[in-house]
């Protein structure tokens, strides 16, 4: 059993790691991501309710249990994006998306990534950060590929944001708009085979959003 202090987006955010807790008392507002998603094992809320795997929840004052794996962002709303103070501090703290990825498609992009978080190691390894976009309605830019062959979703922590779904061998067309709000983890969109349609991020409001992404064994 473990509930490990990450310092990683500090001193914006403060997150726990949690492995095998059978309970865990919350008592500030807090988002709760279920990361147990090789494992496939629910954590359980008052009243018999759940967080499912690769879903997460806003919580507060409560008991959970059967954590097998989950990402604890505590008070995550005293980061106040309106505070011109603490949106500078995070630009001038995390790199910018282009300076991370060296993608040209992310140059000038309003993107800043904390480091990143890996949890484990081969077939139960997992990687995520948090993401600031500084402005609204600035999209990431449509991609199907990534660097590396994995499985990723994204975690809506603070403002709202979007993912696009375009055709799988269609960049121009839009199929899908999933709205993100607080605690919403959208629906898996890879196949069976680990195979994307042509997707991207997109802000909706100034937003910080967590990638999850999980190899592949």
């Amino acid at each position: 059993m473990a509930v490990t202090q990450l310092n990683f987006a500090e001193p914006f955010f403060t997150i726990d790691y949690v492995e095998a807790e059978k309970e865990l008392y919350l008592a500030p507002k807090s988002m709760v991501i279920n990361l147990a998603e090789h494992e496939k094992k629910d954590i359980l809320l008052p009243g018999g309710r759940i967080i499912p795997p690769l879903k997460a929840a806003v919580v507060q004052d409560m008991t959970l249990h059967c954590l097998t794996r989950a990402f604890i962002i505590r008070d995550f709303e005293r980061c106040d994006l309106s505070d011109p103070e603490t949106t500078k501090a995070i630009m001038q703290t995390w790199k910018s998306l282009y300076e991370m990825s060296g993608i040209p498609r992310h140059k000038g992009l309003p993107y800043y990534k904390s480091p990143k978080f890996c949890i484990g190691e081969g077939d139960h390894h997992i990687e995520l950060n948090l993401c600031f976009v500084s402005e609204g309605m600035v999209p990431s830019g449509p991609h199907r590929d990534h660097d590396r062959d994995f499985d990723e979703v994204h975690a809506q922590i603070l403002g709202y944001g979007m993912m696009r779904i375009y055709d799988y061998d269609d960049k121009e067309h839009i199929h899908q708009e999933l709205n993100m709000a607080p605690g919403t983890v959208h629906d898996k969109m890879y196949d069976a085979q680990g195979l994307y349609p042509w997707h991207e991020y997109k802000s909706v409001t100034p937003c910080v959003y967590c990638p999850i992404e999980l190899d592949r064994g």
